[in-house]
């Protein structure tokens, strides 16, 4: 009876052992309605002062890697697309050039993050945590660009990389509903960014293949030190994001 018993958790114990080889690759699509508030510029809000910035749909999509190998992290790599713009009358300066036409504006916030990241060891059914660091590269531009005869144009580069604090929570559930939170974050000097969404997704009952919908909220704002990007902006993008997931093991 003690060998068939101890048999019998060897049995048990060989699947879960196995499972903990698995790797996981899979990938994240959405898009997103954001909206734009605050200021491009000091005392030159984005809503109104002739910018007019209207909320447009970006693209969110996301390829990532994960194994259960201890101290090596997780990976993934987020690439957002993004360009506001709107059209109006100014008579007011952007980024030290005096406008007083019809002009459009142009706000490209496009940027990739490379995402190293850990899981915390949570003895709790459904709930995982991870913690790391993300690497942002933006690559847009903020622009005012007139729109007459011998009109003017200034642009400023928003082409920065940036450091950030990544953390993140998903609650699973048995009956495939989930939510999930992530953050990004880092402040220095006058210079702060924050990013965070909060999702809502299903996984589909798919067998071999994990699929999921999702929906969810995503905030980013962003605050320069004219100092070091030649602008003085403080404004955050907003809104909801619609998409689907795909991830297998192996």
């Amino acid at each position: 009876m003690k060998k068939m018993a101890l048999a019998a958790v060897f049995m048990a114990a060989v699947p879960v052992a196995q499972a903990d080889l698995f790797f996981t690759v899979g990938a994240k699509a959405s898009v997103w309605n954001a909206e734009p508030t605050g200021q491009l510029d000091k005392n030159l809000s984005v809503e109104k002062d002739g910018l007019n910035l209207d909320s447009d749909n970006g693209s969110q999509l996301t390829v990532f890697f994960e194994h259960p190998l201890p101290l090596i992290p997780n990976a993934k790599i987020k690439q957002t697309r993004l360009e506001l713009d709107g059209k109006g009358t100014i008579n007011a300066s952007f980024a030290g050039q005096t406008f007083d036409e019809d002009v459009r504006t142009v706000a490209d916030l496009s940027h990739t993050d490379l995402t190293l990241y850990w899981g915390l060891p949570i003895p709790l059914p459904y709930i995982s945590a991870d913690f790391g660091l993300s690497v942002r590269q933006f690559d847009g531009e903020a622009s005012v660009t007139g729109t007459g005869d011998n009109a003017g144009r200034k642009a400023v580069d928003l082409d920065m990389v940036l450091p950030l604090a990544y953390g993140a929570i998903k609650i699973g559930s048995p009956f495939g509903i989930y939510a999930a939170a992530d953050v990004n974050y880092i402040g220095f000097g006058k210079n702060t960014l924050t990013d965070m969404s909060a999702t809502i997704g299903y996984d589909l009952p798919i067998p071999i293949v994990d699929v999921a919908l999702e929906a969810g909220y995503r905030s980013m704002s962003l605050q320069t030190d004219k100092k070091d990007v030649d602008i003085d902006a403080d404004f955050d993008t907003k809104g909801v994001f619609f998409g689907a997931s795909l991830s297998v093991g192996f």
